[in-house]
């Protein structure tokens, strides 16, 4: 099963407002569309630029979470206003109870 059978993405693209020396901050809904125990997790090909918070989690069925990802302030503009960063949702169905801290790399 892909990311796109087990959660619905909100919105499916992360637009971030440039303004120099100030972090800015994008939201995204994460909705369980099952009926099972959905662990999640964000990686991004820029880490040290980007902060996601929660970054791992579990969604219970039918259920959603709210993500923040915050880009860190930048010293300068980039040249051409265009970002190649890119994110990673991984999902995986989990035994039901599952938490948090049960989320090991090797699910």
């Amino acid at each position: 099963m892909s990311t796109w059978d087990l959660l619905n993405i909100q919105p499916t693209e992360l637009k971030f407002q440039v303004e120099l020396k100030k972090q800015s901050s994008c939201s995204m809904q994460l909705t369980n569309k099952t009926d099972k125990y959905v662990a999640f997790k964000v990686k991004t090909t820029n880490p040290k630029k980007y902060s996601v918070r929660p970054n791992a989690g579990v969604v219970l069925p039918g259920g959603s979470c709210n993500v923040i990802v915050t880009m860190q302030a930048q010293k300068e503009t980039p040249a051409d206003l265009q970002c190649k960063d890119k994110f990673l949702l991984q999902s995986v169905v989990v035994p039901d109870g599952v938490t948090t801290k049960d989320i090991t790399p090797e699910m």
